[in-house]
């Protein structure tokens, strides 16, 4: 049950049609930036956001993983439930710092509300003394994590809608701050949330939350998979065919849904760029006029597309044509003692500098409403599937968050591309080894 205090807490909406500076609002509206310190709930609020979080390195959460004790469990709902409401009540903080014009859209509140909610729920939490109070507290704690998923898309869509009433300098340093923070606190949350909820479950080739026999090929065919079923769905054309060279049958540590979700981002604009790049080719291809004669007729044929080619495989059971007018994405992996490396190749519609300066920035996308097709691809991604990956085209926040998640992790995402040409995609992780210490949660 929600507080009546929580009616304090919600911002009055003023609506602003001009480029506002943060002092220029707090001046013409005489209303604090923060909301109301007098209630009681943010009076808990202001009280765990000033404590310090816990950080635990990857490799803590690896060690502990191993202990089967009861009163472990207990422990560490105990733990959970504290880390929560200090990492709960500093995003609330932020969020309420933002410039009071942002606070006015609806989306931004929403996530604030989500946030307020989530902190109320977890302070609500009756106290967890002993093994009886520990399925109550991973229930609540999995509902969290449900009602909080899909908070960088209502946030960056509001955000996005917010953008023509700010100076895009200011605008940009304070959006990059927010998004960094939050995207990297939801991270770690479900890092640790997903950590404490398998501590009594045994699940084959993880330790905690790190799978010790995670195959590239696999993880880089699911999301071809997805990234192809979402682009035939809305091109109903050929699409791009995918292939993996290199060290194909590399086997890492690591996390698998932080390399999931950016595989997913890159795949699906590689697809994108490489089908429009065809539907929307500007060069024409040379046309060839083939002569032949014979002593009854002469033909000439007359071909002004590019070469069509339909690869056919005979075996005992079964025969198959494969049709492919497309370039194909090439996903090459590399391994060494300290790295791994996937990259993407495209042959699609390669990248301005103007874009590439602009392609890490939060709300930057080169979808256009005016475009059918990437209209389309957005929508349809939309309702697609699975996760946030599947859900935040059109909003420019997958390739940012893609960044984010993998300077978290202390690699390193770059992008080398030709206009007109394509672009290749080098995602460099380090090997666990060199992460067990030096990436706190």
């Amino acid at each position: 049950m929600i507080p009546k205090s929580w009616k304090a807490l919600q911002p009055i909406v003023k609506a602003g049609s001009r480029s506002l500076t943060t002092s220029d609002l707090h001046r013409q509206l005489k209303k604090p930036i923060l909301v109301t310190q007098s209630s009681t709930l943010q009076k808990k609020i202001n009280y765990y956001a000033i404590e310090p979080k816990n950080e635990p390195t990857i490799g803590t959460l690896m060690k502990e993983s191993r202990s089967r004790d009861k009163n472990k469990l207990v422990r560490s709902c105990q733990f959970m439930h504290r880390e929560f409401l200090v990492r709960i009540s500093k995003v609330i903080i932020h969020l309420q710092n933002l410039p009071y014009l942002l606070l006015t859209n609806e989306d931004i509140k929403r996530v604030l509300d989500l946030y307020m909610y989530a902190f109320t729920d977890m302070l609500h939490q009756p106290k967890i003394q002993n093994i009886g109070d520990v399925d109550k507290f991973n229930e609540t704690l999995s509902g969290l994590l449900d009602d909080l998923q899909d908070i960088l898309l209502i946030l960056s869509r509001g955000i996005h809608d917010s953008q023509p009433h700010f100076k895009s300098e200011d605008f940009n340093g304070t959006v990059q701050k927010i998004m960094d923070y939050i995207t990297i606190n939801r991270l770690c949350n479900r890092i640790l949330a997903r950590h404490h909820l398998s501590t009594h479950i045994t699940r084959e080739g993880y330790i905690s939350v790190v799978n010790t026999e995670l195959s590239l090929k696999k993880i880089i065919n699911k999301n071809a998979a997805f990234a192809a079923n979402v682009c035939q769905n809305v091109y109903m054309d050929t699409l791009p065919e995918v292939l993996i060279d290199g060290h194909a049958d590399t086997r890492v540590a690591f996390i698998p849904n932080i390399i999931d979700y950016i595989l997913r981002e890159i795949l699906k604009n590689s697809f994108r760029a490489t089908v429009e790049a065809n539907l929307h080719k500007v060069d024409k291809p040379p046309i060839i006029c083939t002569i032949c004669n014979t002593p009854d007729f002469w033909t000439i044929r007359y071909v002004d597309k590019p070469p069509i080619i339909c690869t056919i495989c005979n075996t005992p059971d079964f025969w198959t044509i494969r049709y492919v007018d497309k370039p194909p994405i090439i996903c090459t992996i590399c391994n060494t003692p300290d790295f791994w490396t996937i990259r993407v190749s495209d042959r699609g519609t390669g990248m301005t500098e103007e874009v590439l300066k602009q392609v890490e920035n939060y709300c930057y996308t080169s979808f256009k409403q005016e475009q059918q097709y990437s209209h389309a691809f957005g929508d349809l991604v939309s309702v697609a599937g699975q996760d946030q990956g599947s859900s935040l085209a059109g909003f420019g926040v997958g390739i940012p968050v893609s960044k984010a998640y993998v300077k978290f992790v202390g690699g390193k995402l770059e992008f080398q591309t030709m206009p007109g040409i394509g672009t290749d995609v080098y995602i460099k992780i380090p090997q666990l080894s060199m992460m067990l210490d030096n990436v706190r949660i």
